[in-house]
């Protein structure tokens, strides 16, 4: 694995940022967290810090298609 990537470095915070970017600024970045995500459980094996991020983003693009629908 490359030294950017160490230990999942780049998905923990690529999806940490993405989140917290879903949820004030462009919500559509929660899928860049859902897979961020994913990546940690799936390649990290990194649960805690996996479901938190893929949910934080998750929700926050939820709830922007929940405002949009309901306009």
């Amino acid at each position: 694995m490359s030294e950017w990537n160490e230990e999942g470095r780049l998905y923990l915070w690529g999806g940490a940022l993405s989140a917290v970017v879903a949820w004030f600024v462009v919500p559509v970045f929660g899928l860049i967290a859902v897979y961020c995500g994913y990546k940690l459980y799936d390649g990290e094996d990194r649960t805690v810090s996996a479901a938190l991020i893929a949910g934080f983003g998750a929700v926050g693009f939820l709830l922007w298609i929940a405002f949009l629908l309901a306009l």
